[in-house]
């Protein structure tokens, strides 16, 4: 089984994992430097310790008569400090690793025999088998030997061999439980502080996802460190007056297109007294563009509105009522739904939107084909047409208020050009994105992507068609 590590997307995931990192490189650093000076000291100690052995027991050998050396080596010995008397220094033995730090500190005891050569070298593995009789390697001895060799008057060599207690990097283990325990007091230090800053990010990541929906916006208050209050504050004051002035231009234009069809309708019927046809026909044609653009206004409004409420929709339930009343009007339309997918939103908005499109396909291209999948978190409904498709230099330009491709959309269809730009609109406060691109039979392709899971929604399931 494959293990595959990501990297933490939140802001206290990816400081403390930062902050491990850089904790596990110091204190692997901090060990290696405190295990290797813990065990050049005892290295040291044990060559100083060793040398001043070594040194005594050649003096008291060359002092002695033959008969009484082995006695000497004997009483001199213990179980980690071997002795023998060898033609050859143990120091120089295959394998060994001469040791020229503790030098400084054996200088004092150097200094008491200046006639004698003294070598010092650190045996291990392999080149234990090696070493000369009387010094074999013991099962139970360290796998580290300190060598220590004196030179004797005759021409051969007083070897010692001193047990080091283990490895040179021997581990320190209340060193590291310290260290270990540094760390996760500073982790859990750090988790805290950072908990504090993080929760009032995150919420204000919610209230502004909720903010580019429509929903409602929840007060912070005053809660973490003193800039992250301020940024709260400074948040909700901004979309108070978002809120309001989103409000204030959908009342407008209502009000407008409301109050406009008044003057309107007795404009109409004082045209009726006019006696010259031509005349007439003119000022009729002046007032119902003044209609249209009434209604647009009114249209648009509708579309900016954000009074109806989030709930949980089913696409594939939604889509296919659509469907089936855009056969019922006289429509060709299909629906193909590949995945069950449940999403928040306003369903009454959103199913108007993507009628808007389907009946722009079935207008201009002949049919509508509608397909609905899910892509990781996001929901997909992609509106395909048979028609003469979108240029690319005028996929975004499309979806602006009163824009009307007519050269590639008929002239005689009508219309303000507000469909599209409603559509996105309606998209956009659920929190979703549409986009034109090429169909895979040459017409328009438009594609609604949805969030599937969206923070802070209201519960309220509705799965049945609304028009």
């Amino acid at each position: 089984m494959k293990i595959r590590f990501e990297r933490p997307r939140s802001i206290r995931g990816q400081l403390v994992a930062l902050l491990l990192l850089a904790l596990a490189l110091v204190q692997c650093l901090s060990v290696w430097l405190f295990i290797k000076e813990r065990s050049d000291s005892i290295l040291a100690t044990l060559a100083k310790d060793g040398t001043s052995r070594v040194l005594t027991v050649a003096n008291a050998l060359e002092a002695a008569p033959g008969d009484r050396h082995s006695a000497i080596m004997q009483a001199a010995e213990s179980l980690d400090f071997r002795l023998s008397i060898d033609r050859s220094a143990l120091s120089d033995a295959p394998g060994a690793d001469p040791l020229s730090f503790p030098s400084a500190h054996i200088r004092s005891v150097l200094a008491a025999s200046p006639q004698r050569s003294v070598r010092l070298a650190l045996i291990e593995g392999e080149a234990m088998a090696a070493l000369p009789t009387g010094l074999s390697h013991d099962e139970d001895d360290d796998p580290y030997q300190l060598a220590v060799s004196a030179s004797l008057r005759d021409g051969r060599w007083l070897n010692a061999r001193i047990d080091t207690g283990g490895p040179p990097l021997q581990w320190a283990w209340p060193a590291l439980a310290s260290m270990l325990l540094t760390g996760a007091a500073v982790i859990a230090v750090v988790w805290v502080l950072v908990g504090r800053i993080s929760r009032p990010l995150q919420q204000l990541a919610e209230n502004a996802e909720r903010l580019g929906r429509g929903g409602a916006v929840q007060p912070m208050g005053g809660s973490g460190p003193d800039e992250v209050r301020r940024l709260a504050t400074a948040f909700d004051d901004m979309s108070d007056r978002l809120t309001r002035l989103l409000a204030e231009r959908a009342t407008m234009l209502a009000a407008l297109g409301h109050d406009l069809r008044s003057p309107i309708t007795a404009m109409r019927l004082r045209l009726e007294m006019v006696d010259e046809e031509e005349t007439r026909e003119r000022m009729g044609n002046c007032l119902d563009e003044m209609q249209t653009l009434v209604e647009s206004a009114l249209a648009l409004a509708r579309g900016a509105g954000t009074a109806e409420p989030m709930v949980r929709v089913d696409l594939g339930r939604m889509l296919g009522h659509l469907v089936d009343e855009l056969r019922e009007a006289g429509g060709d339309a299909s629906a193909s739904i590949t995945d069950d997918v449940i999403v928040e939103a306003r369903q009454a908005s959103l199913k108007r939107a993507v009628r808007n499109i389907a009946e722009n396909a079935i207008r201009y291209g002949g049919q509508a084909w509608i397909t609905l999948l899910r892509s990781e978190d996001r929901a997909l409904i992609i509106i395909e047409d048979n028609g003469p498709g979108i240029p690319v230099q005028e996929r975004e330009r499309v979806f602006e208020p009163f824009v009307r491709l007519e050269t590639s959309r008929s002239r005689d269809t009508g219309g303000s050009g507000l469909g599209l730009a409603i559509s996105k609109m309606v998209v956009e406060s659920n929190g979703g994105s549409l986009t034109a691109e090429d169909a895979r039979n040459g017409g328009a392709r438009f594609v609604v992507s949805l969030p599937v899971n969206a923070p802070g929604l209201s519960g309220i399931s509705c799965s049945a068609g609304l028009s």
